[in-house]
């Protein structure tokens, strides 16, 4: 048999099912009809049968064809490994049942098929408990194979326990309290340990060993985690990821995602908003895929959340203009209104009734508060109640780190709804609430701007045209602030030179 075939039928009735309406979603027409054709056949299919029965002839030709097919289609269980990883052990049950009944012969087809595509997926687990009967077998049977299949059994122990450590390793770093709690002693220790294995020869191993290095760069803010070449190993280290995706990693973690996450982070850096754009929409694609994040927070989700929101905002956050929506470009209003519609779904999960999420709870529903202020008048009232409600509701809770993006919301909501007056009450409760306990300053820098500017409008005095030049000079280092000022200026004419 052909290697999808032995996977195919390997799987269990509900992973079948699982995978074919995966392929039936994503319009795999031809990977759907190979797998149905596979199992529903009584015995297995000569490979020209097959490739007959799934393009009509088994020429030459065809037989290119088909190959491929087989290929993408293995590669698109994928699905299997990131939602099921464990979708192979029900085999070693069923093993133990046939040789109950005393099929034996039976139980050893069964086993090397199931050895093979366990070995494909490197599922170390699963071949460690197949080998030890595989061991057990040769001993009653008085082979002198049992020796080997020990071996066997070591190595496979020991390829999941360097899987483990470096899991372990990556992990460590959630009892740092920030980047300075790491010595640059312990940081060269740790890039090597991640070194020793990023060329091995198994895929789950060396994929991971990679991730960590970059995950342990970025941690740090290293500069060789900014240096040109690293963009170029994580793109490589993507590609990688992608043509051995259906290797087994650890249940719930989301590896591409999170090699999206560092590749998102040297477009940030690097300024590249077409790249970072792209890489936005492969996260939200992706996130999508996995059906465990119905038991959880999607952080995925929540990260392109925010990163769109800030991205949006820092581009096209001038809401307080009359002709905001002829001058937003038609293909953004598209994608925040996208935007607002996911943040509007994942508000209506019942998860965010536990209290151990209000947290985040807080900050999505300041997402979506900012995302509002996009919209009609309406919208932005409904925004500012949002967070005025938050304000009151939440004020037992220590979330003063996210008091500076609520206030800026807050605040911008209220200039373009041209309610000055809340401007100013606003500014002022801002500035007495956090007392010098300023997480983001560029937020900080905004929020002194609509004042200022606020305060000229209403009053014309000159002293708050003063205020906003140097504050100008303060947000020389955020260029998306530095436009916010000029924009301001040149809408409302403001007699003011930067």
């Amino acid at each position: 048999m052909i290697g999808i075939q032995k996977q195919i039928l390997l799987l269990s009735d509900f992973h079948f099912k699982e995978f074919a309406n995966y392929l039936l979603e994503v319009n795999a027409e031809l990977p759907y009809k190979l797998i149905t054709t596979i199992r529903q056949a009584k015995t297995p299919h000569e490979s020209d049968e097959l490739c007959r029965l799934t393009y009509g002839d088994s020429e030459e030709k065809t037989k290119k064809k088909f190959l491929q097919l087989t290929h993408h289609t293995f590669k698109l269980s994928v699905f299997l490994s990131r939602n099921y990883p464990n979708y192979l052990k029900h085999n070693l049950q069923q093993i133990e049942i046939l040789l109950s009944k005393g099929e034996k012969e039976e139980a050893n087809i069964l086993a090397d098929s199931l050895s093979d595509i366990a070995e494909k997926i490197e599922d170390f687990n699963t071949l460690i408990e197949l080998y030890k009967f595989l061991a057990q077998q040769c001993f009653i049977t008085e082979s002198r194979e049992a020796h080997k299949l020990h071996q066997k059994i070591d190595e496979f122990i020991s390829l999941e326990q360097i899987k483990n450590s470096i899991y372990l390793h990556m992990r460590e770093k959630l009892f740092y309290k920030s980047k300075e709690g790491v010595s640059k002693t312990q940081a060269v220790k740790n890039i090597a340990f991640y070194n020793q294995y990023i060329n091995h020869q198994c895929q789950s191993i060396s994929i991971l060993a990679r991730y960590g290095k970059y995950h342990e760069l970025s941690f740090l803010s290293h500069p060789d985690f900014f240096k040109p070449e690293t963009l170029k190993e994580i793109d490589v280290l993507e590609r990688d990821f992608l043509n051995n995706a259906y290797v087994i990693f650890h249940f719930l973690d989301d590896l591409y995602y999170k090699i999206l996450g560092l590749r998102l982070q040297l477009d940030v850096s690097n300024n590249d908003t077409n790249q970072m754009l792209q890489e936005i929409k492969k996260m939200n694609e992706i996130s999508s895929f996995l059906k465990y994040w119905k038991s959880y927070i999607n952080i995925p989700e929540i990260f392109s959340f925010s990163v769109q929101v800030s991205y949006y905002m820092n581009t096209y956050g001038y809401t307080f203009r009359d002709d905001y929506h002829q001058f937003l470009p038609s293909d953004v209003s598209v994608n925040m209104n996208l935007l607002r519609q996911r943040i509007e779904k994942e508000l209506t999960k019942e998860i965010y009734k536990d209290s151990k999420y209000i947290i985040k709870l807080i900050n999505l529903k300041n997402y979506y508060a900012v995302i509002l202020l996009t919209g009609d008048t309406s919208d932005r009232i409904k925004s500012t109640k949002i967070l005025e409600d938050m304000l009151i509701t939440y004020q037992q809770i220590p979330f003063q780190k996210y008091l500076d993006g609520i206030f800026i919301t807050l605040i911008i909501g209220y200039f373009s709804l041209k309610d000055y007056n809340k401007v100013v009450a606003t500014y002022k409760r801002y500035k007495k609430i956090t007392t010098e306990q300023i997480v983001v300053k560029e937020n900080d820098i905004c929020i002194d701007v609509f004042y200022y500017t606020t305060q000229y409008i209403t009053t014309q005095r000159k002293q708050y045209l003063e205020k906003l030049k140097l504050t100008y000079e303060r947000a020389r280092d955020f260029n998306h602030v530095c436009l916010l000022i000029k924009e301001l200026r040149d809408y409302f004419v403001l007699p003011v030179n930067f």
